[in-house]
């Protein structure tokens, strides 16, 4: 996990497998960098760039609630998921919530 920023952006670019214990091991340092990049901003976009994600668990769905719910859901992006993860995200009613593109 690698992070990118600009102005009032975070994007949190993923690899490989989000797996439970994967999703366990980057929570607290995607929890804290989030964190202090909201704290000053009145205004902050966050992206969850997946281009190079293969999988999906019931963990990382929990990680993209909650960080949601930190910035609003029209400030919340998923970008490049593949057909596979994009799928997971269908089922979970995602798009009903968040912005997937």
């Amino acid at each position: 996990m690698t992070f990118e920023t600009d102005e009032d952006t975070l994007r949190c670019v993923f690899t490989g497998d989000l797996d439970t214990i994967t999703c366990n091991e980057i929570s607290k340092t995607l929890i804290n960098t989030i964190t202090v990049f909201v704290k000053d901003r009145d205004v902050t976009y966050l992206v969850f760039d997946l281009t190079d994600v293969r999988y999906i668990c019931s963990a990382f769905l929990r990680l993209c609630l909650y960080h949601c719910k930190q910035v609003g859901t029209r400030n919340f992006r998923i970008e490049n998921p593949s057909i596979d993860v994009n799928r997971v995200l269908q089922i979970a009613g995602f798009p009903d919530v968040m912005t997937i593109v």
